[in-house]
């Protein structure tokens, strides 16, 4: 790689003097989506995807400089060609391409090749480096199709309502969360915790459609047992 270099911040890109998911505070940072291990406070300026703007500016602070654009448009930053394209993580998770003198890079940040109901699916992008995230690579995980899980779901839930039970649901507030709500979708009133319906707030004040869902609160506790 002739332009990109590992350093203690993490991954540099040399004439475009701006950092890939930096580990450590920077002048410059392009955000390959909303979790906290790769979108971190203290970066001068924030770039990312148009859907992870306003989860950047909910978890790390509404102050903060930040600027987005879509998947496959294109952005040239000290003649570096940028651009986004879709990851398949969670919802405004991208991969970034780069493009320097000929040279292609691709940085794909989490993703996942399988789609499910909610984030837009994996896109395969050419180049001649692939930086790759593999938290899951190995050839022993297998993961069950997005109709299989939610068939396992429904059957769960549909048996937990006959039996008088609850079905609770325990998920990272950004990502699985809104998967999880997306497969049970329909069944019943679906409750979340505050930091799910934060998240879920700033998702839709991007325009993105999530199902129904109602803040579960002291009151509704409270409610239930006089009921």
């Amino acid at each position: 790689m002739k332009f990109i270099k590992f350093t203690k911040k993490g991954i540099y890109c040399i004439p475009g003097r701006f950092y890939l998911d930096p580990w450590y505070p920077v002048d410059h940072a392009i955000i390959s989506h909303g979790h906290a291990d790769h979108a971190r406070w203290g970066n001068k300026k924030y770039f990312c995807h148009h859907h992870s703007k306003a989860i950047l500016q909910h978890r790390i602070g509404g102050d903060i400089l930040i600027e987005s654009m879509g998947y496959n448009e294109t952005r040239t930053i000290n003649q570096v060609k940028v651009s986004f394209h879709p990851a398949g993580h969670i919802i405004g998770s991208a991969q970034i391409r780069l493009e320097y003198q000929g040279e292609v890079v691709v940085f794909t940040g989490d993703y996942k090749t399988q789609a499910d109901f909610i984030t837009e699916p994996f896109e395969p992008v050419k180049c001649h480096t692939f930086i790759t995230e593999s938290t899951f690579g190995l050839p022993i995980y297998h993961w069950k199709t997005e109709q299989q899980l939610q068939e396992q779901l429904h059957h769960w839930v549909l048996q937990n309502q006959t039996n008088n039970k609850t079905s609770v649901f325990i998920g990272y507030s950004l990502g699985k969360s809104q998967r999880i709500i997306s497969l049970v979708d329909g069944l019943d009133t679906i409750y979340v915790h505050r930091a799910i319906h934060n998240i879920n707030q700033a998702i839709t004040s991007s325009r993105i459609h999530l199902p129904k869902t109602t803040l579960l609160t002291s009151d509704l506790y409270k409610k239930d047992i006089r009921e």
